[in-house]
């Protein structure tokens, strides 16, 4: 077969020559297992390299001689080879959500079968173990964590106190409301503009009503885009740059249009809002000024994400420090005059380093810190405005703001994937 002759050059890909064959039967319950796996990733948020990876290493540690895999966003194609014996199967993936505790537990599972030995039934029975756990948050620990990120983003675009509190209620009951639309399985994109028009209302209207009572003033634009910060698409966007540096054009194209399709929902919702109210309220934010409050805001943005995409406990301080420290390179680098394109690349190298030093260290995977690591980066306040813009017909600025939200995320993508492009290298073996 042609997948004994060329092989990728990653050194997890080994071929097993010394195994014992497997009959197609215990070659079915492999194949069945490790798809099972790859299916469980794949629901919850994993990039299509890392499905791929535990796939095939799995596979072998169960038994199988060689595993063939191929992976996207909707389904995992994979043959399991034993001498002359293979089995070859699809499995499709209907659900899509975002749960890195699960990820992470998948990845412990296949480790475990790779350096002690574990039976397939044995294996089975703990992904559906895997399958069936609970998120290690509950609901209502989960909303005010996300109340508290998006009001981070507020004090991050330039807001005081009273956008923090305008912000922290909006995203609060936002939240919410998307937990119970999602609970009814609604659909994801209606999901999202439902609860864009909900948040953004909800902003909007503290913003009028409570200078009225009170002697203070809230920014709209600042209020707005701070509550809907909940539904930006932060792991389709951080897994499709993964994919297209890794060369998976396909699965890295399908991961960002899903990305950009998310960010029209919640331009929709934004607009809709605006367009019932009839405020002109012009999506503009500024950089927070003093450097210790941001800091300490995007630390928050970055743990309150953490705990929405369920990071395990004991990796959640760590995940909020690299969303941290990454914003803070940020926000020196554009303070010292650099340009912003340039201080989001070192971000990304920030979020990188950081990742694949803390997954090392706590031997899990680097997902668990790049993807919150990521969230207080991501250029909501641009994107939404350009969607904006198209949507009231003004094509020109529209499109500006497109190509310098693109350009930004490109930056951050560039950085991350440097990184991982060495450490692939690294891990290359000498021919």
């Amino acid at each position: 077969m042609l997948s004994h002759i060329i092989k990728p050059v990653a050194d997890y890909r080994i071929e097993h020559s010394d195994r014992p064959p497997l009959s197609r039967d215990e070659l079915r319950d492999v194949l069945t297992t490790a798809l099972r796996a790859g299916q469980l990733m794949l629901e919850n948020g994993a990039n299509t390299a890392r499905v791929e990876e535990t796939v095939h290493r799995l596979g072998t540690a169960l038994g199988a001689q060689w595993m063939d895999v191929y992976v996207t966003p909707q389904g995992i194609i994979a043959s399991a080879v034993s001498h002359h014996e293979h089995r070859t199967r699809i499995q499709r993936i209907t659900k899509a959500g975002v749960d890195l505790s699960r990820v992470a537990a998948v990845m412990d599972i296949s480790r475990q079968a790779e350096q002690v030995g574990r039976s397939t039934e044995e294996t089975l029975s703990s992904l559906e173990q895997v399958a069936k756990q609970p998120r290690n948050y509950g609901v209502w620990i989960t909303t005010l964590a996300v109340a508290l990120a998006c009001a981070g983003f507020s004090v991050l675009f330039g807001g005081g106190v009273w956008e923090f509190i305008a912000v922290l209620f909006a995203a609060g009951t936002a939240q919410y409301l998307r937990h119970t639309l999602l609970h009814h399985n609604l659909d994801r994109l209606m999901t999202t503009a439902l609860v864009a028009a909900f948040a953004s209302a909800g902003a909007l209207l503290c913003a009028i009503w409570l200078p009225e009572l009170l002697p203070i003033t809230i920014k709209p634009a600042v209020a707005i885009t701070g509550s809907v910060l909940l539904l930006v698409p932060g792991v389709l966007m951080v897994s499709s740059t993964a994919d297209m540096f890794r060369g998976d054009i396909l699965s890295g194209v399908a991961r960002a249009t899903s990305a950009f399709l998310f960010v029209m929902s919640i331009g929709a919702g934004i607009w809709a809002t605006l367009l019932v109210s009839r405020a002109n309220v012009p999506l503009e934010v500024t950089l927070q000024p003093n450097f210790l409050v941001a800091l300490l805001m995007a630390l928050l943005a970055a743990g309150g994400f953490g705990v929405l995409f369920d990071v395990p406990g004991r990796a959640l301080p760590a995940a909020a420090i690299t969303g941290m420290l990454a914003y803070g390179v940020r926000w020196l680098i554009v303070k010292a005059g650099g340009p912003n394109e340039v201080a989001f690349f070192f971000a990304g190298i920030t979020i990188g380093v950081m990742a694949e030093l803390l997954a090392r260290r706590l031997r899990t995977t680097s997902s668990l810190f790049a993807i919150p690591g990521y969230i207080p980066l991501v250029p909501g306040a641009v994107a939404f405005r350009a969607v904006l813009s198209f949507v009231e017909g003004d094509y020109t600025a529209g499109l500006a703001d497109a190509v310098r939200a693109v350009l930004l995320i490109i930056a951050i993508a560039v950085g991350l994937g440097t990184v991982s492009a060495l450490v692939r290298a690294r891990q290359r073996p000498l021919f």
